[in-house]
């Protein structure tokens, strides 16, 4: 963990830099990156609950994200499930 924490708000600086005052990392419409990022987000905040604190395009983005029609119904629903983060995904071979 040490190690990470070192590197993270470098990390998301770059996302933040990137994103700038767009609302989606690939212009005015969202895209596939943006799910994808915003996963990649969405885990560094579990990790550290305020490391999107010094970066306001980044938290906005989530909040954005996290306010579209679907993503927010289905958030609400029992089929959300914030965690675990991975599963135990299929095994090939031995038990």
């Amino acid at each position: 963990k040490p190690e990470f924490l070192k590197g993270l708000l470098g990390q998301l600086k770059l996302y933040s830099e990137f994103l700038g005052k767009q609302p989606w990392f690939a212009g005015d419409k969202i895209t596939f990156a943006d799910f994808l990022v915003y996963d990649v987000l969405d885990q560094h905040r579990m990790f550290v609950p305020k490391c999107l604190d010094a970066f306001p395009n980044l938290m906005d983005f989530t909040v954005c994200f996290e306010g579209l029609k679907k993503i927010s119904a289905y958030m609400k629903t029992s089929h959300f499930l914030p965690s675990p983060v991975y599963l135990k995904q299929v095994t090939w071979g031995n038990k």
